[in-house]
């Protein structure tokens, strides 16, 4: 994904979108397009989870609704927090750990923000 070029408002960047939305400043009012960033970052780093592949496809069908949410012209803030929750049991569940879980726990914070909660109100854990 290094050599893709991510776009953020006019901006474009040559790094991997982890980056990028690492670096986002995300609050309650960011716009869904930045908060979309997150998601797909959150899509790359559960790739580099050592977790089965069912897990795997478990967790990104649960970013792919919160994604189909961020698309929507209002989306429903609701159902992309719960999208993190089930996310955050699956993990829980495989017991995973590692330096690419502090990642997502990274972009689960920002996505808290932007929720107007936090991440532990979303059941996630580091």
């Amino acid at each position: 994904m290094n050599d893709t070029i991510f776009s953020i408002g006019s901006q474009q960047a040559g790094r991997d979108i982890y980056n990028i939305a690492r670096d986002l400043n995300i609050n309650k009012n960011s716009s869904s397009e930045d908060v979309l960033k997150i998601f797909e970052a959150l899509q790359q780093k559960v790739g580099e989870l050592g977790i089965d592949e069912k897990d795997k496809r478990k967790i990104n069908n649960h970013i792919e609704n919160a994604k189909i949410e961020l698309e929507d012209k209002n989306p429903d803030r609701n159902s992309i927090g719960e999208s993190i929750k089930k996310t955050s049991e699956i993990l829980q569940n495989t017991k995973t750990t590692g330096e690419t879980l502090k990642d997502i726990g990274i972009l689960v914070g920002k996505a808290a923000k932007w929720l107007g909660t936090t991440a532990a109100a979303l059941g996630w854990i580091l």
